[in-house]
């Protein structure tokens, strides 16, 4: 008798515990403010998806939108514990002043949908922009002959009466790095560079970096970043 009740009793609590493992998904960060960006143009921001359930997190669909937003996902299980990165790619086309989208994550943990949100003020006239003027507000790093283009440097322009902290807020680590000036008086123009890292020299690619003003409202800015590499053409220090 006393055997049937210690099975009872331990069939209980392993269906009890097993009811009560879910699985999770917990999102660091769910906004993002890209600033001003200009038209005709692809902006991008990775989003961290953690699984902290007991139990793998399947990721299930991912809802852009809207077409001109794309969300390509590392990888779409994770084990308890893990994490991967979910990109938010925006194409601002002939948008014009302040566009929100809210993309919607779908997984095993059941509705309601996780959702993310991206910001962003698209500006006709990138030159117009207030208190930092970005020159040129798109950055080409094409490869269009055998001889390496690997960095760029672009101006800061602070149009503003204030001096301004520069701050880095995101960008595509993987890509390339961005080296900032850490302050700029009124009126100055200051040079920034890009630096491309060496495994993407061999690639094509469409990326971002955000960057942020020390003003009292934290005016942000993305620019864009293109490289294509011509047909034909291999990056002289690319097997290196």
């Amino acid at each position: 008798m006393k055997k049937s009740v210690f099975v009872l009793a331990a069939l209980f609590f392993t269906s009890g515990s097993a009811a009560w493992a879910v699985p999770r998904l917990t999102l660091p960060e769910t906004v993002f403010n890209f600033g001003f960006c200009p038209q005709n143009s692809e902006v991008s921001h990775k989003f961290w998806l953690i699984s902290t359930g007991d139990q793998p997190l399947k990721i299930t669909n991912v809802i852009p939108g809207c077409s001109c937003t794309r969300a390509p996902l590392d990888k779409d299980l994770l084990g308890i514990g893990d994490s991967t990165q979910l990109d938010i790619i925006f194409s601002t086309k002939t948008s014009l002043n302040r566009v929100s989208k809210t993309p919607q994550i779908q997984t095993n943990e059941g509705p309601p949908d996780k959702r993310l949100q991206i910001i962003a003020t698209i500006v006709a006239q990138p030159d117009s922009t207030f208190p930092l003027v970005i020159q040129p507000y798109k950055l080409d790093v094409s490869q269009k002959t055998d001889n390496i283009i690997d960095r760029i440097e672009f101006g800061i322009r602070n149009v503003s009466d204030e001096e301004l902290t520069i701050e880095f807020i995101s960008g595509a680590d993987d890509y390339f790095q961005v080296e900032l000036p850490k302050v700029i008086k009124p009126g100055e123009l200051a040079k920034g560079r890009l630096i491309l890292n060496k495994s993407a020299l061999v690639k094509s690619f469409q990326k971002s970096f955000t960057i942020q003003a020390g003003d009292e409202i934290g005016s942000r800015f993305t620019i864009p970043v293109k490289r294509t590499i011509a047909a034909g053409i291999v990056p002289a220090s690319a097997g290196k």
